[in-house]
């Protein structure tokens, strides 16, 4: 170590060194650790915490430079930040960004000698409680760990990289969409949406974007140093498998069983949720179990009834709203636009010639960014009629393309209050049995 080096506290060649200088952080403030005065507004520069934490903590001057953080010891640094759920339990506020993407170097890459596994192979991840109304030098620091992709995960990880490398390959490097993948997506990096950058086989300029790993798999991963969830059990030839692909393994010996048969193949009792408990039975898991690659990809199962003309035999519902927040919370901070970017596995049943429903198929399925224009009016539709006191007045199905707002309440007495007027009966969105029948026609048919 060098006379430098010493006054760091730390072993900057030493992974273990820079481990335990760090695990000093845990159950700490910033300010305690560094005794400094003051910090830049996150609200006003992005990423202030973490910066802090590299040029206060460790001494590492700031540079945008794309080497490691600790190179001489192998070891990427980043901070994430954790908030409580409406349950009481630790969520990752946000997706976990690793590096920029580079259109014209990422081309000429294979996955495991890539720039982004170069980065996320070995992470010194320090996490803490984010705070509004705490100065980000008083977030508390809840846990620092080393941590790698587990093994497990990188089949999903390794397909969601190579599915956005093959747009770019492709050269519509401007069609990369976050509901692409499931685990790791490419995110948009810029300060300003309007900014573009060139890609290498088109001339057509794309959006800036990093490799980041989703919120939904970084409250798993932080969920799963402190509580467990069960994996889907994999045979010794389906552990390189893609998720979608295991579950097309699982479902297809499946296919074309009626619910009745299902059931007593798993000995499930007749019950209101007999097919989720059909759908975890198949998955080789418990009534009761946490699915950790859904936890990981934010992916709900549904259960879905197609009549013989392929029509659903219902809608399919969201949860039940809040008058108060409908009329003061914009479409973007929604918690129904949070429903519609998650994935759904659907679990498709078709009526057949007998009226009996029989297991048909699969898919994943997540509203095109094309329709979400529509949702947005639906919701801002039924914002206006709850703004004016008339929460009795729904938005129709002959409204809207793909959704509409009706009753979700056990009976007419089922009621919750509305700003400006009478208690309305609940209600929640729903997809229109139309709009759900083109999509699961354009997913399974593609």
């Amino acid at each position: 170590m060098s006379v430098d080096d010493s006054r760091l506290g730390y072993n900057p060649k030493s992974a273990e060194s820079i481990f335990e200088y760090a695990r000093r952080l845990r159950g700490r403030t910033l300010r305690e650790a560094t005794g400094l005065g003051e910090l830049a507004d996150p609200h006003i520069r992005r990423g202030a915490f973490g910066s802090a934490v590299e040029e206060f903590y460790f001494r590492i001057k700031p540079n945008s430079s794309p080497r490691m953080d600790f190179d001489g010891a192998g070891l990427e640094l980043k901070t994430t930040p954790l908030k409580f759920g409406p349950k009481g339990k630790l969520l990752a506020k946000e997706r976990l960004v690793i590096t920029m993407i580079s259109y014209e170097d990422v081309v000429n890459e294979d996955f495991e000698h890539s720039h982004f596994m170069e980065k996320a192979r070995n992470i010194l991840l320090i996490s803490y409680l984010y705070d509004s109304s705490k100065k980000p030098l008083d977030y508390e620091i809840k846990s620092v760990v080393r941590w790698s992709i587990p093994e497990e995960d990188l089949p999903q990880i390794k397909h969601d990289w190579e599915t956005v490398v093959s747009k770019v390959r492709a050269g519509h490097a401007e069609d990369i969409s976050g509901g692409d993948t499931l685990y790791l997506e490419a995110c948009t990096k810029a300060r300003d949406s309007s900014v573009r950058t060139a890609q290498p086989f088109s001339e057509v300029p794309a959006k800036p974007r990093a490799w980041a790993f989703k919120a939904s798999y970084m409250t798993e991963v932080q969920r799963k140093m402190v509580d467990s969830s069960e994996r889907i059990p994999r045979s010794e030839n389906e552990k390189e498998f893609d998720l979608l692909t295991l579950l097309a393994e699982r479902f297809s010996p499946y296919f074309g069983m009626t619910e009745q048969e299902l059931a007593r193949r798993f000995a499930i009792s007749g019950s209101k949720d007999r097919c989720a408990r059909i759908t975890k039975r198949i998955l080789g898991l418990g009534d009761k179990s946490k699915v950790e690659e859904f936890e990981k990809a934010d992916i709900v199962p549904k259960t879905v009834r197609l009549r013989k003309s392929g029509r659903p035999k219902e809608a399919m519902s969201f949860p039940a709203f809040d008058y108060f927040e409908l009329s003061e919370k914009s479409f973007e901070s929604s918690s129904f636009l949070e429903c519609l970017l998650r994935k759904y596995l659907l679990v498709v049943y078709r009526e057949d010639e007998k009226d009996t429903y029989r297991l048909k198929d699969i898919c994943l399925w997540q509203m095109p960014e094309k329709d979400l224009p529509e949702a947005r009016r639906c919701y801002e539709q039924m914002q206006e009629n709850v703004r004016h006191g008339r929460g009795d007045v729904s938005v129709h199905s002959t409204e809207n393309r793909c959704c509409h707002v009706r009753p979700h309440a056990r009976n007419s007495s089922d009621v919750r209050p509305q700003p400006f007027g009478p208690p309305v009966v609940k209600k929640c969105f729903w997809l229109n049995k139309g709009y759900l029948q083109n999509e699961i026609s354009r997913v399974l048919g593609s």
